[in-house]
């Protein structure tokens, strides 16, 4: 018996099974859309799919679809012809772990406000009422409990500038601006619940927020 390059050494049976095996594994996962970069992929295309928002008109209905976006925040960074960026929308984020386990939004998916304000599932909210969740067409008004508690009556306008609070907390949703993260989708801004208010005792922009039911009502003033 001679030794040369031809001859196997060790245990290479066993270990020319297991990569037979692993191949055979990543072909069917591959065949089941199971690899994480078929995963990945779906999880952004589901929750980036652009959603409609409501129906432009000049108040906010139950049942038709809004965004929180505080329009006074700049965004971190500058777009590429230098000039500073402002708006942010209040979003869920999905943490790179959860992407073998959820394909869509889901309960507990933690929150932020992202610089990406195109209408999209991530990002796009369902007002409504508190009582009743079949009630859809019926103006929100001022005062109204559903997660908004307003200090004034009548009937808010789409893009008109509100303070939304967490019933349980009592507390403002607020912007973290000094707080920027890296998440799935790139940087974006964290999202709490504190008041921020001024020596005249008013709420400062990091407090106010806007929902949007028009594209329009996005651009900031």
């Amino acid at each position: 018996m001679t030794y040369n390059n031809s001859v196997f050494v060790g245990n290479w049976l066993e270990e020319r099974l297991q990569n037979e095996y692993q191949f055979m594994l990543f072909l069917r996962k591959r065949d089941r859309k199971e690899l994480l970069l078929q995963r990945s992929r779906t999880l952004f295309s589901n929750l980036l799919r652009e959603r409609p928002l409501a129906i432009s008109g000049t108040f906010l209905l139950y049942g038709y679809n809004v965004q929180v976006v505080n329009s006074d925040m700049p965004v971190k960074g500058k777009t590429a012809d230098g000039k500073p960026q402002y708006g942010l929308a209040l979003s869920s984020v999905v943490n790179p772990r959860q992407v073998d386990n959820m394909q869509d939004i889901s309960d507990g998916c933690l929150m932020s406000l992202s610089p990406i304000t195109t209408p999209c599932c991530r990002n796009t909210f369902v007002l409504v009422n508190v009582s009743d969740e079949s009630i859809r067409g019926e103006q929100l008004k001022y005062g109204d409990e559903f997660l908004l508690r307003a200090e004034n009556y009548g009937d808010p306008k789409t893009g008109a500038k509100l303070i939304i609070k967490n019933c349980v907390a009592d507390k403002s949703l607020c912007v973290m601006n000094q707080s920027w993260m890296q998440t799935f989708f790139g940087p974006e801004c964290g999202v709490t619940c504190r008041n921020y208010i001024d020596i005249h005792k008013r709420y400062t922009a990091e407090n106010v927020f806007t929902l949007v039911s028009d594209i329009a009502t996005k651009s900031k003033e």
